[in-house]
C-alpha cells in the first residue's frame, strides 16, 4: 500500500481515533496499537519471487542486505523503493 492510499482512506477517520494493526487471521482482540512511525532514509529493495506453481510472494528489504535467500535471477524480479514502517514497539 501506498502512503497515498493510506492518506486518502484517512482523510475521514476521527483524528483522534486509535490506530491498531491486526495481523492477518488474528482474534480482534488480538490487535496492537501502532505506537511509532519511521520514515526510512535510505532505500530499500523489493524482490518479486515467482513460485512454480504461478504464485507470487514480495519480500521487501534493506537494500545493503543483498538479495534474499531464495532469489532465482530467472524468474524473480527487483526494484528500489521508498519505505514508512509502521510498528507497535515503542
Amino acid at each position: 500500500m501506498k502512503v497515498r492510499h493510506i492518506l486518502r482512506r484517512l482523510q475521514e477517520a476521527d483524528p483522534d481515533a486509535m490506530v491498531l494493526y491486526q495481523a492477518p487471521y488474528a482474534d480482534p482482540t488480538d490487535a496492537e496499537e501502532i505506537c511509532d512511525v519511521v520514515l526510512e532514509p535510505d532505500l530499500w529493495v523489493c524482490e518479486s519471487h515467482r513460485s512454480a506453481d504461478g504464485g507470487v510472494s514480495d519480500v521487501h528489504h534493506p537494500a545493503t542486505g543483498g538479495l534474499s535467500m531464495g532469489w532465482d535471477q530467472n524468474k524473480d524480479e527487483q526494484w528500489s523503493e521508498r519505505v514508512v514502517i509502521l510498528t507497535s514497539a515503542s
